[in-house]
């Protein structure tokens, strides 16, 4: 499973709209879209916000999906 597919998840999970959790991470609806289908990643202090959001860990979010994790490396090591 990927990120998007464990973002979607937990959200239906929690009973969420996109909408619902666009306006609580303040981004767009269509953000929260891009994110399930894997256009884009959020950000890692999103993921931290998502993680906390729904009482799971990064750990549990980012398994199995190298390509994000790799992404976010980058960006860490650039900052």
């Amino acid at each position: 499973m990927n990120i998007g597919e464990k973002l979607k998840e937990k959200r239906v999970e929690a009973n969420y709209t996109q909408k619902d959790l666009a306006e609580i991470l303040h981004v767009s609806r269509q953000t929260i879209s891009s994110w399930e289908v894997g256009r884009t990643y959020p950000d890692l202090d999103v993921l931290i916000a998502i993680s906390n959001l729904y009482n799971t860990s990064l750990d549990e979010l980012l398994k199995e999906n190298s390509e994000m994790v790799k992404d976010i490396t980058k960006k860490v090591r650039k900052s």
